[in-house]
């Protein structure tokens, strides 16, 4: 396998739900790991944007913790799409051997196993950085091993669950609907969207919102603005989160505007993806050449740190750029 469809690969099997439902989990007895688990939801977050040089960056920020090995493979697979094989060198090399020679690390350190100076002075260095960093796997029930395939096959077994679903819900409405003649020669496909149309109605506002969160992480950005709508954007359980995932799915869609942004700042001005709006503001003000990003970028750095207003800062001083300017 090519190094560019590795890291695709792991990109698009790795369960990052499971990952952060271990990381939460492991927050409630060891206080270490929120400050990780608050991380990880920037991090997929920022990776989903496809902002993988950030993203990359935030993980460098975490202190040496026992991680799933699943957890450092999407690590590697950030870095190789924020800097190449370099940079998945650089990161491979400073893992501790125990993770190296994982099962699930495999591909990558074949990948990598051409390059006999990792396996030599520099894994060395690593290894003495990282010589109090040793993950346990053996305790399964703490970390999690979940293989591609299985992941595949979760996926899978989902997604044929719902294709069932809904094909129950078509035969039932199917059965309802009034006959007439010239409803039985149009394709199926016209029915389909409506299915999916009253299949949603029937979730609660929570429900709806999980189903959009797992549709954003899977790229399927046209099914997770659809489902963002209706009382999922007006119950106050949920309205919060499924305005900010609006933003991200109506973003890669092209359908937000800046106004978009500024509204939800005004409405949620405690929200906890502030920076995060802020950067996706900036973001589309400089690409469409609307309002003035750098205030919004001024704006963003003085957020509490983070990688956003780090970031923010760095434009600002001439030292990183935005984009095309």
């Amino acid at each position: 396998m090519k190094f560019s469809a590795l890291v695709q690969s792991e990109l698009e099997t790795i369960n990052t739900t499971q990952i952060a439902d271990w990381l939460t989990k492991k927050s409630q007895t060891e206080r270490e790991y929120k400050r990780l688990s608050e991380d990880f939801k920037a991090i997929v977050i920022m990776q989903e944007a496809g902002f993988y040089e950030q993203a990359d960056m935030r993980f460098s920020q975490w202190k040496n913790k026992g991680i799933p090995a699943e957890l450092q493979r999407y690590r590697l697979a950030i870095a190789g799409k924020a800097g190449g094989k370099r940079l998945v060198k650089k990161r491979f090399s400073m893992l501790p051997a125990a993770v190296q020679n994982h099962p699930q690390l495999k591909p990558w350190k074949k990948q990598l196993q051409s390059n006999r100076w990792m396996l030599g002075g520099l894994l060395v260095a690593g290894l003495a950085v990282l010589g109090l960093f040793q993950l346990d796997f053996s305790q399964p029930e703490e970390v999690p091993v979940v293989t591609n395939q299985e992941n595949v096959e979760q996926k899978l077994a989902a997604l044929e669950k719902e294709v069932e679903q809904l094909k129950e819900k078509n035969e039932q409405l199917t059965e309802q609907a009034p006959v007439k003649s010239k409803d039985t020669t149009k394709p199926k496909e016209t029915a389909k969207p409506k299915a999916t149309t009253d299949a949603k109605k029937t979730l609660s506002p929570e429900e709806t919102l999980k189903q959009a969160i797992a549709a954003t992480q899977e790229k399927d950005y046209k099914s997770a603005n659809r489902l963002l709508t209706g009382t999922v954007l007006t119950d106050d359980a949920t309205k919060g989160m499924a305005r900010f995932y609006q933003l991200i799915a109506g973003g890669k869609l092209g359908e937000t505007k800046q106004t978009d942004y500024v509204a939800y700042r005004e409405d949620f001005p405690d929200s906890g993806y502030m920076s995060d709006v802020l950067w996706m503001q900036a973001v589309y003000e400089q690409k469409n050449k609307v309002g003035d990003y750098k205030a919004t970028l001024e704006e963003l750095a003085k957020q509490p740190d983070n990688e956003w207003s780090y970031a923010a800062q760095a434009i600002l001083d001439g030292k990183s750029t935005l984009g095309e300017e």
